[in-house]
């Protein structure tokens, strides 16, 4: 078996597993409106990467069969990318009301279909038609071919243009999955979840620059496009509730970025560093979040957005930082009091997690910095 048999054996094992995907999804005892749309949007996909691996791979160019299905699924195809951008915007929203967008999502393949079957009619169907080649838009063949012929090309990549388009924003809505700061309470199926639906968006990309190319890059997309697809259905086996968990987290997201709209950040940041620079707040080993919080007439969970979003630092990392400043200020201003009585003062509640502190931020313990700097 050479390469090229293998290649073309997985690009067509890829559209034969997105169908048994939707039966899956089909079969199951909670079928819910979002397992009919992720079901249906994968019997699609099947169909849509059944095509595009037929005509890049120029393995039914001469068949009356491979005509008809690579004309007459584009209204199908055109059906996949409104349903998975359905999907993610079922994710990302706290409400998702269906009836709204339905004549829409249908609007393209109903389009489609109108323009492939119009000239269809006039010109009357023969077994004797070719199956549409799978021509580079760049190549000089694309361009001896009829006006009618570019169109039904240019409405094989529309689809991946489409999905594109719409699945980008939804996606860049999901990002909090990916910032590291919200690893230790963000799952790592959705961090997984999240990778697996760029490298769908990213597939797209190639292929449409394929489309433009070499049809050999179009087959690779198809690679990419299975592969990815094979990832989203192991983790789906593995967390049957994927879909609740992506949904939760971005409720979650959302809720975390409201928390402070409204607030006047610039003002709660120059009272915040007042607190701390003038009444030496730091100086209580026992300051807590919800006790700065309360000085700023602010929640704990805003004030914790603002250092984090905003000053870039915890909580901890905050505090420690003026109680170092301060110590350093002493050290130097009091040569004669001790390293344990300079970090009681300024609020450690211990000579050890002082001088771990004081090491980690200045880069030497306070006994070395009052010598370094101290007068000589």
């Amino acid at each position: 078996m050479n390469s090229e048999a293998v290649l073309h054996f997985f690009m067509f094992f890829g559209a034969v597993f997105s169908v048994i995907i939707a039966l899956g999804q089909l079969v199951q005892k909670k079928n819910v409106t979002i397992n009919k749309i992720y079901a249906f949007s994968f019997f699609g996909l099947g169909i849509w990467l059944l095509q595009i691996s037929m005509y890049s791979s120029g393995l039914f160019d001469s068949t009356c069969v491979g005509f008809y299905f690579c004309i007459i699924s584009i209204p199908i195809i055109f059906l996949v990318p409104p349903l998975m951008v359905m999907r993610y915007t079922w994710i990302i929203s706290s409400f998702f009301d269906l009836k709204k967008i339905y004549y829409i999502v249908f609007l393209p393949a109903i389009l489609s279909l109108v323009y492939i079957i119009i000239p269809l009619f006039k010109q009357g169907i023969t077994c004797g038609m070719p199956c549409f080649p799978g021509l580079p838009i760049l190549s000089d063949k694309f361009y001896e071919l009829s006006l009618y012929d570019k169109g039904l090309y240019l409405l094989f990549i529309i689809p991946n243009i489409y999905l594109i388009t719409f699945m980008t924003p939804n996606l860049m809505t999901m990002a909090y999955v990916w910032n590291k700061k919200n690893w230790n309470t963000v799952p790592g199926v959705s961090r997984m979840g999240y990778i697996f639906a760029w490298s769908i968006v990213i597939s797209n990309i190639v292929c449409v620059y394929g489309a433009f190319v070499s049809m050999k890059v179009v087959q690779w997309a198809v690679i990419m496009a299975n592969t990815a697809m094979t990832g989203v259905y192991l983790v789906t086996q593995r967390h049957p509730d994927y879909n609740k968990l992506l949904k939760s987290e971005a409720m979650k997201a959302r809720y975390e970025r409201s928390r402070i709209k409204g607030l006047d950040i610039k003002k709660i940041i120059q009272r915040l560093y007042e607190i701390m620079e003038e009444e030496k707040a730091f100086a209580d080993e026992e300051l807590s979040l919800p006790d700065l919080a309360k000085e700023l007439n602010i929640s704990t969970h805003q004030l914790s957005e603002i250092l984090n979003e905003h000053i870039q630092k915890n909580f901890n990392t905050f505090v420690n930082e003026f109680r170092v400043k301060e110590a350093q200020k002493l050290l130097l201003e009091e040569p004669d009091r001790s390293v344990l009585s300079i970090g009681v003062a300024v609020g450690f509640n211990s000579n050890t997690t002082f001088c771990t502190v004081f090491s980690k931020m200045t880069g030497m313990s306070p006994k070395q910095y009052r010598k370094e700097h101290g007068k000589k």
